[in-house]
């Protein structure tokens, strides 16, 4: 993911917001001068009125002023209207449109001079027009300095009639009228644009100026630490942080001296020196003092302070404070909380404990450990490595190893321990990760205890009561129960079923040369195997070590027994993955179906296990039906070199 997305984003919001902030402030000034404008506008109606009046019909100019006025009336209107305009883009874009339209219906008025007639070139009436457009021009290149559009509104209107009704009758003395008049236009607009771009300029430096002070203001006031700037022994600024420490004003402290807020105003001269010293040589100077607060409280600060300049110190210098009081009453707070949590602890059968980054022990204690098997011989150890910690299955084994290396808690992991008088109890351990400093992973620590009784009535005690701990298949209490209740079924529905037995080849090899925890990957593998070869509705067990059972309820014949116990061998002869190695296993399957070779439970038991050591006395990888002769099967090949070659003991 690009997470520079985000900070462009924010970056454009932040320049259309200065933009916006800029335009409307352009369009206040725009409202500043056009206020002054108005009365420029009255006196310019005025003088046309009394210039104009000997030479043009007063009818004419009558109107032409009354509707001048119209427009001051309007421009007044707008000018008051702005004070209070929506500030959102939309309605800026609205008022600098309102401010164009307005312009225009002057500068159409001003332009219509030329046009209403009643002299001619020669009686001197012209010349006056062109004066007095000339003058207004001007004006307005000022007064609509703030806005390109509003400009351009008003002086298209106001010279483009004159510059047209010069080209069609020119005076007699300058015939080449219509292009000064254009080229008086053109300077003015290049006018206007250089007052726009100076006046936006300024407006824009301000603006910005002003973000960044309110965001330096926002962060310094926001710091968890006082901030000062210091000049000599006189407070320049500070920050929000500084004064609530000290219990005064941020504009009251400005300019006061520092060691007014000692405890004891000595040890300013006692430590200035030594800060200077410091500060020159371009070294950093901390020292922790008592300052004395507006209410006569004292607390303790750890001051750092950084120069502007080494070399002169009068540029001034920057002191970050840290109220030590706080953290002080923190730490005596937590010592006294973890001296009663330890007492507390002492009264329980529970325990502390603690890890280090290697999740090895480092601390114990508490009343409960020795029921546990714990003690100062596990210091150094991690969990995984004691012998006496049993009855965890792989998968929460798995479990727990996985929240481990995420660094993240873990409650209620239970397990087994046997006493010497062999009496089997039950412990459960929650633990929390800790982090140093710099938040590097340092370990985890938490507590364990006793859950015996709490286990004995829960269905979890019940589920490893009746299932194998490692490899979570029924252990043979609810295989005899399951097959009971399978018998019952069948003789009532007057149905068929088959028990098998099921025994690995070659299985010891695998724990005399790998290991009995290898050995434990490989029977978990082989149950999950056995589970995907019958239907959900059967039942497979482990009777323990390398032996299992298998209970096919409904059978409608005894070709789809063989189906199912060939699909067993053909399973169990694929290589299993342990650790970095495959080894190779085949198993050895005997079949006994009810009611055709018992009818109780034990006789089947008895009768399939003849089977099954029938089929290890034929070379095993096969399976055998009690009282049938070896179905039609293709016999497991003689395995290759590198068959031979994987196998553990080889």
């Amino acid at each position: 993911m690009d997470v520079s997305l985000p900070r462009h984003r924010h970056r454009h919001a932040g320049r259309l917001d200065l933009a916006r902030r800029a335009h409307a402030e352009a369009l206040r000034l725009q409202a500043v001068t056009a206020r002054a404008g108005i009365l420029a506008l009255l006196v310019g109606v005025f003088g046309a009125l009394a210039w104009l009046w000997p030479v043009m019909a007063p009818a004419v100019l009558l109107a032409w002023g009354a509707i001048m006025g119209v427009g001051i009336l309007t421009s007044r209107h707008l000018v008051r209207a702005s004070a209070d305009w929506p500030q959102s883009a939309s309605a800026l874009h609205r008022l600098e449109w309102s401010f164009a339209a307005n312009a225009f219906f002057i500068g159409a008025l001003w332009g219509a001079l030329p046009l209403l007639g009643a002299y001619t070139p020669s009686n001197g009436a012209q010349t006056l027009v062109i004066m007095l457009l000339g003058i207004v021009a001007l004006g307005g290149t000022g007064i609509f300095a703030p806005s390109r559009r509003v400009f351009f509104a008003f002086i298209v209107p106001t010279v483009g009639p004159l510059i047209a009704t010069l080209a069609t009758d020119p005076p007699a003395a300058l015939p080449q009228a219509a292009i000064a008049a254009g080229v008086f236009a053109a300077m003015l607009g290049a006018l206007h644009e250089l007052f726009h771009h100076m006046l936006t300029s300024t407006l824009a430096q301000r603006l910005s100026s002003d973000t960044l002070a309110e965001e330096q203001r926002v962060i310094l006031d926001s710091a968890g630490e006082a901030i000062l700037f210091t000049r000599g022994e006189r407070l320049i600024k500070c920050n929000r942080r500084f004064a609530d420490m000290v219990g005064e004003t941020a504009e009251r402290l400005a300019g006061r001296p520092l060691w007014q807020w000692l405890a004891d105003p000595a040890e300013w001269h006692r430590n200035s020196d030594r800060a200077r010293h410091a500060l020159a040589s371009g070294l950093t100077f901390r020292t922790k003092i008592r300052l004395r607060r507006a209410n006569g409280e004292l607390l303790w600060v750890e001051f750092t302070a950084e120069a502007v300049d080494a070399a002169r110190l009068d540029k001034g210098i920057v002191w970050l404070g840290q109220d030590l009081t706080s953290r002080l009453r923190s730490e005596a707070t937590l010592h006294a909380s973890e001296a009663r949590y330890r007492q507390l602890i002492t009264l329980t059968s529970d325990w502390y404990w603690e890890w280090d980054d290697k999740l090895r022990f480092t601390h114990l204690s508490g009343p409960g450990l020795a029921r546990a098997g714990l003690g100062p011989a596990v210091y150094g150890r991690g969990l995984g490595a004691l012998s006496d910690l049993v009855g965890v299955s792989a998968e929460r084994w798995s479990a727990l190893q996985q929240q481990i290396e995420r660094h993240e808690p873990f409650r209620d992991f239970i397990w087994q321990h046997a006493s010497e008088a062999q009496e089997v109890r039950w412990f459960s351990m929650s633990g929390n990760p800790t982090f140093d400093t710099e938040g590097h992973f340092a370990g985890y620590h938490g507590i364990g205890s006793e859950v015996t009784e709490q286990m004995r009535g829960s269905e979890q005690f019940r589920h490893l009561a009746y299932h194998d701990t490692l490899t979570g298949l029924p252990n043979r209490r609810l295989l005899d129960d399951r097959l009971h209740l399978a018998i019952a079924q069948a003789s009532r529905r007057s149905q068929r079923l088959a028990v098998m037995v099921i025994d690995l080849d070659n299985f010891k090899l695998i724990n005399d040369s790998a290991g009995h925890a290898t050995g434990d990957m490989v029977l978990v593998a082989v149950a999950r195997r056995l589970q995907a070869a019958i239907r959900t509705s059967d039942t497979v067990a482990r009777l323990g070590g390398d032996e299992f059972v298998a209970i096919l309820q409904d059978v409608d014949d005894v070709a789809a027994v063989h189906t199912v116990a060939q699909k067993i061998t053909e399973a169990l002869a694929l290589p299993v993955d342990a650790g970095t190695r495959q080894y190779l296993l085949g198993g050895s399957v005997g079949v006994a179906i009810y009611p055709d070779d018992g009818n109780s439970a034990r006789t089947l038991l008895a009768q399939a296990d003849s089977a099954m050591y029938e089929a290890k006395r034929r070379g095993g990888s096969q399976h055998v039906l009690h009282g049938a002769p070896l179905p039609p099967v293709t016999p497991r090949s003689a395995p290759t070199r590198a068959e031979r070659t994987n196998r553990p003991a080889s």
